[in-house]
């Protein structure tokens, strides 16, 4: 026989989950103050929250999420989708290279004589998608995807390629201009170039820290002039190219302010064309009118 409640208010049911009134409760959910049972609890920073406290916080609280077209620094940005497409399409031009090595820089390798006298235009471009070994493919594939990135980000990634290839073709085109009509040459250097000086040009209008791309920029420039053997034509004009291209893209008078997409596409399409024309007149001058 159990003895009578002294106080005389009788047992105190358990308190119930808010949201599952059959359940009894085992927490008191930090946000909101209410009962919640197992299933609804959710851990927090401190204690436990019910599932739409939860929910709540992630819609109110600011989420950090990658943008393409955030400004990028030099070796702090993620990997980009232009650059790992321009990588893959490397690698796999290199793989099929290495069975005939010889054949294909004959044939697609940037040839003075055979560009102006052949009328073998395409040699322009397709030099920059070969190597000459796996140490070449490297350093410039790496070089890339440190620098590439931080570009791409900024200018997005139509114009990011746009002066990627833009900048092969400038490095070919001086190729041909100075080097010695019967010499030759392959490699991405160019193009890997015209993505320095982007960036640099980036760096000096958005205020970016220069001194790590001129860093790179001077050892670059000298490595290019000391080792035998190494395209410094090809390294010089992808230089002057990429960062007068970038220039152009980016570039809008102050007046202006913030330029609207259909002016950032007519001013993209003008530097371009303007570009190409540039390019294409270069290229018809006589080999080696240029003599340095």
């Amino acid at each position: 026989m159990s003895s009578p409640d002294p106080s005389g208010i009788g047992p105190i049911a358990p308190p119930r989950c808010y949201m599952h009134d059959d359940r009894v409760a085992g927490s008191i959910c930090r946000r909101c103050g209410r009962p919640i049972c197992p299933d609804c609890m959710r851990e927090a920073p401190v204690g436990w929250q019910c599932t739409r406290c939860v929910r709540e916080g992630a819609r109110l609280s600011p989420t950090i999420r990658w943008r393409p077209r955030s400004p990028g620094r030099l070796g702090a940005t993620r990997i980009t989708p232009v650059v790992v497409a321009l990588i893959v399409v490397n690698v796999v031009i290199f793989i099929w290279e290495e069975t005939n090595l010889i054949q294909a820089e004959n044939r697609f390798g940037i040839w003075p004589y055979g560009v102006h006298y052949r009328h073998q235009w395409y040699r322009l471009i397709t030099n920059a998608f070969l190597h000459t070994g796996p140490e070449h493919i490297i350093l410039n594939m790496l070089t890339l995807a440190i620098i590439g990135p931080a570009v791409e980000a900024e200018i997005g990634p139509v114009r990011f390629l746009a002066v990627y290839l833009l900048s092969a073709v400038g490095g070919a085109v001086c190729f041909e201009l100075v080097a010695p009509i019967n010499h030759s040459g392959v490699g991405a250097s160019g193009a890997i170039f015209g993505v320095m000086g982007a960036y640099y040009v980036l760096a000096r209008l958005r205020h970016w820290d220069v001194q790590s791309i001129t860093g790179l920029l001077v050892i670059n420039v000298i490595f290019s002039f000391a080792v035998p053997g190494v395209g410094w034509q090809t390294h010089l004009g992808g230089l002057v190219v990429g960062g007068a291209v970038c220039f152009g893209l980016v570039v809008t008078p102050r007046s202006w302010g913030r330029p609207s997409e259909l002016v950032q596409v007519v001013q993209g399409l003008a530097v371009l064309i303007a570009s190409a024309a540039v390019l294409g007149l270069l290229a018809t001058l006589p080999v080696g009118h240029v003599n340095l």
